[in-house]
Parts: structure tokens; C-alpha cells; sequence
């Protein structure tokens, strides 16, 4: 064969497999990871590990709705809450904002806030809506500060400025700040049929397969003793790093620096006849750990420990209350493909948690 045939062939030939290749790569994993028209976790879209998808549409059947920022009208509400992704809807489906079941079990109008420029946390943004005498002109009644467990230590346990204050116009700057974290709303662009998420979807599978369960890139995979999710795979727990490699951080000092900071903000909070109320989202791996098959990782001690401590504010206790509802049989308590939980947490908390 002439070697211009030769090269020819070959061309030919590879063309061939890296087609065949894309195709089945991504239509079997990467088209499906990223739907544009319904909702597949973040840890599945991370992972490629299917088996543990379970799509969702975001839909709502509650009575009442929460004010997200994007909507506010500058009219007064009972309660603000302030957060990360799990005060932003981050899970998707059905009902995937926490603040709707609020809304709806205890007659309220709750407002979500961003964090406001020149404050280092949610802790110095109310701090700076208190001084400035913003709640008391909204007649608020309530503030809830949320945060995922694996970032509490980093947000709370650090110095707070309690004599912030300012004059700007907080209601343009929480209007003005819509929308720099809602990635579920965002126009979804599709994946075309070439991509380089093909081979990934192709090593992080076969990198599973060879290495089995364990640390895999930013991701955890551990078999469970029970069936706990609905989706494919119902006895594994994917979960993100971070739930482990930020428990060294959970020591005594760092937490009660914590609880400090919370009881402060609460007296401070509590002098215009306002509540606090703190709620650290359990970890998925903290909530499920107890559950692992020959579990040889690190425990957390973040929610025991913050238990003992004396409060001026209230603690809603997330692992206790959704550690029971596991323990009666309810599954997706977490989304099986996510980092966040799913509307049956929201659900159990504030059924649990009477806001008054």
C-alpha cells in the first residue's frame, strides 16, 4: 500500500472510532448530565457516576412564596433570610426554596437578601441592617442566617465589626444585586455532540471501575448499609470532598468563636425586639456517615458540640431533625446526585420549627 493510501486509511479509520466514540459518550453520559431542559445534580454533572442521577423539573405547589431579592418592591416583611446556594434554591425540583415552607406554615412575608458589599459575612450584613435602622424601618421580626455546614467555621469564626453601619440605600443595593448567584435560573447553553466532557465522562468511569469506592477527583463514592435514594443506584452516597477535608477546622475554640458571634449579633438583634435564628445545613456526609460501610473517615462534632453551648439566638438543628426522618425510612432526604438536600428536608425542618 502507498504510504499516501496507508495515511489514508488511518485517517480514515480514526476518524471513524473518535465518532463513534463521541456519539456513544455522549448521548450515554454527557447529553444526559446536562439536560437543559430539567434538573440532574451537581455531584452527578461532576461525576459522571448516572446510576445516582435523579432528574427533577423545578416546579412549586406551596400555598405562599417567599420575595426573592429579584422581586422585592421595597415593601415591609416579617423576616429576612440570608445564605448561600442552600437559601438560593441550589438542588432544584420541586419546591427548592426552604423560605417557601416559611412562608406558607407560618403565615409570613420572608424576604431573601444577598450579602451587601463592605461586610465579610451574613453575620456583618445584619449587623449592618440593624445599625443603620433598615429592619427596624421594614418591621422585621426575624432574621435567619443560614450556611452549609463545611463553610461555617470559615464564615463565623472570625472577628465581627458590630459597629458597621451605613448610609447607602440597602433597598437598591438588594434589588441592584440580583442575579450574581442563581445558576439554575441561567440560560442553559446545550453541549454540542464534539466536546472534550467526552472523555471525561469515559475516565472518571473507568477511573471508578479500577479504584472502586473512596476519593475520586473532588468527590467521594461510599456504599451504604440500606437503600437511602430512589434513583438507579439506591445504596451509595456521593458526596463532595470538602464535607471531610474541612472537619479539622470543627475544634472546640473555632466553634465556640462561632457561637459567640451568633449570641452577639442576637443581643444585638434582640435590643429592636428582633429573633435570630441560625441554621447550619448538615453536610450530606456528616447526615449519612453513621451509614457508610466500614466508615473510616473523620466524624464531625460541629452540631454536638454546638449543642452544649449557652444561646441568645435559636439553633436549628438540621442534623437532629433530618437524622430522624432517616432513621423512620424516608429516602431523598438528600438528592441522591446532589451536595444539597431536596424539599423533603425543607419540609421536615420547618414542620419541626415553628418560626414565633
Amino acid at each position: 500500500m502507498k504510504t499516501s493510501k496507508k495515511f489514508v486509511y488511518i485517517f480514515s479509520l480514526t476518524l471513524v472510532f473518535f465518532l463513534m466514540f463521541s456519539f456513544f459518550t455522549y448521548h450515554k453520559y454527557v447529553k444526559y448530565v446536562n439536560p437543559t431542559d430539567y434538573v440532574i445534580g451537581d455531584l452527578v454533572r461532576m461525576s459522571y457516576h448516572k446510576g445516582l442521577a435523579l432528574p427533577r423539573y423545578n416546579e412549586f405547589n406551596l400555598s405562599k412564596r417567599h420575595i426573592h431579592y429579584n422581586d422585592y418592591k421595597k415593601q415591609n416583611v416579617d423576616m429576612i433570610t440570608i445564605g448561600d446556594s442552600f437559601s438560593n434554591g441550589g438542588g432544584g425540583g420541586l419546591n427548592r426554596y426552604y423560605q417557601d415552607y416559611i412562608a406558607t406554615y407560618n403565615e409570613l412575608d420572608v424576604l431573601n437578601i444577598p450579602q451587601l458589599s463592605g461586610t465579610n459575612s451574613y453575620l456583618e450584613t445584619v449587623v449592618l441592617l440593624c445599625n443603620s435602622g433598615w429592619l427596624e424601618r421594614k418591621k422585621i421580626k426575624y432574621v435567619l442566617i443560614g450556611s452549609v455546614q463545611r463553610f461555617v467555621i470559615d464564615r463565623f469564626a472570625k472577628d465581627i465589626n458590630y459597629d458597621l453601619n451605613t448610609d447607602a440605600n440597602i433597598d437598591q443595593e438588594i434589588i441592584s444585586s440580583y442575579d450574581s448567584y442563581n445558576p439554575k435560573d441561567e440560560d442553559k447553553q446545550q453541549i454540542t455532540f464534539i466536546n472534550n466532557l467526552n472523555l471525561n465522562a469515559l475516565t472518571y468511569n473507568l477511573n471508578f471501575l479500577v479504584k472502586g469506592y473512596g476519593k475520586n477527583k473532588k468527590y467521594y463514592i461510599e456504599k451504604l448499609n440500606n437503600d437511602f435514594f430512589t434513583s438507579e443506584i439506591k445504596n451509595e452516597l456521593l458526596f463532595f470532598y470538602d464535607d471531610i477535608r474541612v472537619l479539622k477546622d470543627e475544634t472546640l475554640k473555632n466553634i465556640k468563636k462561632v457561637n459567640d458571634n451568633f449570641n452577639n449579633l442576637a443581643k444585638l438583634l434582640s435590643n429592636k425586639g428582633i429573633k435570630l435564628y441560625f441554621m447550619p445545613s448538615v453536610d450530606k456526609y456528616n447526615l449519612y456517615s453513621r451509614y457508610i460501610t466500614s466508615n473510616k473517615y473523620t466524624q464531625s462534632v460541629l452540631f454536638e458540640e454546638l449543642r452544649k453551648l449557652p444561646k441568645e439566638y435559636i439553633l436549628i438543628d438540621t442534623k437532629n431533625i433530618l437524622s430522624k426522618e432517616i432513621e423512620s425510612g424516608a429516602k431523598d432526604i438528600f438528592y441522591p446526585d446532589e451536595t444539597h438536600w431536596s424539599y423533603k428536608a425543607s419540609k421536615a425542618i420547618f414542620k419541626s420549627v415553628k418560626i414565633e
